[in-house]
């Protein structure tokens, strides 16, 4: 319900925007980005890194194109070779810059996670009373000879973008809200060689249950060794897991790792479980017993193992 009637409110702003754009006449500034790098994807850190070009056309002299414009959600930010010229009477100006951006990094299916990459302008000396950013649509591109070696670029939109801040930074001439003109450039990803990824993070995790479950090949009557082969299993999906962690960060969905850590978990507590009740019943009258309750509970554990793991990875393989 906050959603929509959020949505509404904006887009009401935006619509007497416009309105108010119509009878008042203020500058536009028509702006592009030409994207030539993306790198250092860190997903630890939530950042990413852009190397861009970024350019205005306008016709008011006036405007600072080389200082007003923030690169929204930026962590670092260096821009350089400004340039400036005036031709058939409109300003062109440009610059280029590297920044390293914040990225909320969307985990929930990954190693199969597809994300987006924003890049977002925004104006910060006038609000959008009096000037107003267009998006060039038509220029603004990322390089073709741009390849990444982890992820496919799958596509680009840009936008135009107002945005309401519920405060007037102290403008005196404005009440109770500000808006702010800018452009935005979303680039969409797709991570390279996801299976391979995942094997290589699951590995120590398959191998660690593997492990736990072979505690039915031991007789029943050595406990001790069923125990602590079925808990050497559980420290090592455990190990894999903090691994997996350092490079995925936590989040509050549950992921795809996640679950699969925690099925590994719960059928590694299964087994546990299964061996102190044998040892508990075991004697040598019960030992052929022993030995069915060990030969079903192996297949058993196996099969369903595997199906409930492939319920997770075949929607997304």
């Amino acid at each position: 319900m906050y959603n929509k009637v959020k949505k509404n409110f904006l887009f009401i702003m935006t619509f007497c925007f416009v309105l108010t754009r119509i009878n008042a006449q203020i500058d536009t500034v028509k702006v592009g980005f030409f994207v030539t790098n993306l790198y250092d994807f860190d997903i630890a850190n939530n950042a990413f890194t852009a190397e861009f070009w970024m350019w205005a056309n306008y016709k008011n002299k006036e405007l600072l194109f080389e200082s007003s414009p923030e690169i929204k959600r930026s962590k670092k930010a260096e821009c350089g070779n400004f340039l400036l010229e005036e031709k058939a009477g409109i300003q062109w100006a440009q610059k280029k810059c590297k920044s390293t951006l914040v990225q909320d990094w969307d985990v929930e299916k990954f190693p199969f996670d597809k994300q987006k990459l924003k890049i977002h302008l925004e104006e910060t000396e006038k609000d959008a009373s009096e000037l107003f950013y267009s998006i060039d649509a038509q220029n603004t591109k990322i390089d073709s000879l741009l390849v990444l070696e982890e992820w496919n670029i799958d596509s680009m939109i840009s936008r135009n973008v107002i945005t309401t801040y519920n405060t007037t930074y102290g403008d005196p001439s404005l009440k109770g809200t500000s808006a702010y003109a800018g452009v935005e450039s979303t680039i969409y990803v797709s991570r390279k060689s996801s299976h391979m990824l995942l094997v290589k993070m699951t590995t120590g995790l398959f191998v660690a249950f593997l492990i736990s479950l072979l505690v039915f090949m031991i007789p029943s009557s050595d406990s001790e060794s069923r125990i602590g082969l079925a808990v050497g299993g559980l420290f090592a999906a455990v190990g894999n897991k903090y691994i997996v962690e350092s490079i995925v960060p936590t989040s509050t969905q549950n992921t795809l790792i996640d679950n699969l850590h925690n099925v590994a978990f719960l059928y590694i507590l299964i087994i546990i479980s299964l061996v102190i009740y044998v040892a508990n019943q075991y004697s040598d009258d019960r030992k052929k017993w022993s030995i069915t309750i060990s030969k079903y509970s192996f297949w058993s554990i196996l099969i369903s193992y595997v199906i409930i793991n492939l319920i997770f990875l075949l929607p997304l393989v």
